[in-house]
Order: C-alpha cells, then structure tokens, then sequence
C-alpha cells in the first residue's frame, strides 16, 4: 500500500473536511480510488447555508456518454460538488478567521476554487454529438497559430499526457490574439493571467482511472469523441467580441 498524500482542515473541531488522500492497493486499486473520491465530498461536513452561497450545477445529462460509464460519470459529479462545498466553506472560514490561519486559508482558496470551476467547464464542454466545424473562425485560427487543426490536436493531445496531475486547455490571449495549449499543475497553477478557456479537459486520475487503468491516450481518445463543439464555439466566439 502507498499513501501519496493526506490533508485536512479544521475549524476548532467544527467543521472539517479533506483535501487529498490517495491510497493505492494493487489489484483493487479502482475499488479504492473510487471509495477514496466518494469520500472526499461525503466528508465536508454539512453547515447551515449562507447567503450568496456557490450551488453545484446538474450535469447528469451527460450520463450515458460514449466511453464514460455511469459510475465514472455519478463518481465525477460528487467529487466536483465537494470542491463546490470546500470553496462555500473556505469562504466563510477566512471571514471568521486570522493571522496565520487567514493565510493558510486564503492561500487554499484558489485551489478549491479552480477544482470547482475547472469542472464546471469540463463538463460543459462535453456531451456533444456534431463534429468540429472546420470552416469555422476557430478553425481559421487554429490554423493560423498552430499550423492546422491536427497540428493543434497533436499539440493538445500531447500537453494532456504530460507525466502529473491537472488539466490540458485552449487558452485564448485577448490582447495578443491568439491560442495557446496550456498544462495547469493541479488546479491552480499555470492559468494565463487575463486569458479566456476555451476547451477544458481534466487529466487528474479520478477523470479516468476507474474506466481506463493507467491508459489515458485512451480515455483522451473518447474525450475528443465527445467533445461539444458548439460549447467551444461560443466561447470562442464571446472571448473574441469581448477583447
């Protein structure tokens, strides 16, 4: 058994919740993983609604995607919902807190944060039935900096199987006008200050594990099969009118 990392945080026994525990046993190692990320929402303990609070979105129409199992899918959008309730509960513990509990809390915020809404554009961007539109403007522009859109595919495909854990995205920099393959280190590290995310597809184990083992070439294979383009468009679209 290998124990990668374990972290928690309290609020004077109150409240707590964990932030990454991964264990790893041989042959029942989906089992487990999968056990793990269930356990990581179900532990945020429940504290009465504020105000202005964060709700997680309904994504279970994606359920029944092609590749992606059910299981996969319903363990996915209960890890997401715990990082939407680590980022409600953060907020109020900086509000009640500080010191160097305020820095540490704060310096955590970001990471919740990003795990919340990371997802959130992963899951939008899913879900699709059409295929990418080759005669549009994002296309013109993929071909423009990446050389064609299979240059730029063999560019993204390569950044998601980078060795770690994080996320492979299209970045659109409004003020130099052009796109950008971009790795994020975990959640937080990496994003292009003042950028737009354009397509989003998450590369940390829980994403594919339990469906494809160790083979992620595999599961970014079926990623491509379902992407929404339209979604993508329309980001595209909104980022380019808003520079």
């Amino acid at each position: 058994m290998e124990k990668i990392r374990k972290a928690w945080i309290s609020d004077e026994g109150k409240n707590q919740f964990f932030i990454h525990d991964v264990y790893i046993f041989g042959g029942t190692m989906k089992k487990i993983f999968l056990v793990f990320l269930i356990f990581i929402s179900a532990s945020v303990v429940a504290v009465e609604k504020q105000p202005g609070e964060y709700e997680p979105k309904d994504f279970s129409h994606l359920i029944g995607m092609q590749g992606f199992s059910d299981s996969l899918l319903k363990m996915h959008f209960t890890l997401y919902h715990g990082y939407v309730k680590n980022t409600n509960l953060l907020i109020r513990l900086i509000e009640e807190s500080q010191g160097y509990t305020f820095g540490a809390l704060q310096r955590r915020f970001g990471w919740e944060f990003d795990g919340m809404r990371l997802h959130e554009f992963y899951f939008e961007n899913l879900g699709g039935k059409k295929p990418f539109d080759h005669s549009s403007a994002l296309n013109k522009m993929l071909d423009r900096d990446f050389g064609s859109f299979k240059k730029w595919k063999e560019d993204f495909i390569a950044t998601g199987l980078m060795r770690g854990i994080g996320w492979a995205i299209l970045y659109f920099d409004p003020k130099a006008d052009r796109l950008f393959n971009v790795w994020i280190n975990e959640h937080d590290l990496g994003h292009l200050a003042g950028g737009d995310l354009i397509l989003v597809m998450d590369v940390w184990e829980h994403a594919y594990i339990t469906e494809y083992g160790l083979d992620r070439a595999k599961y970014i294979e079926n990623f491509f099969k379902n992407i929404d383009w339209d979604a993508v468009s329309s980001r595209f679209h909104n980022a380019v009118i808003r520079r």
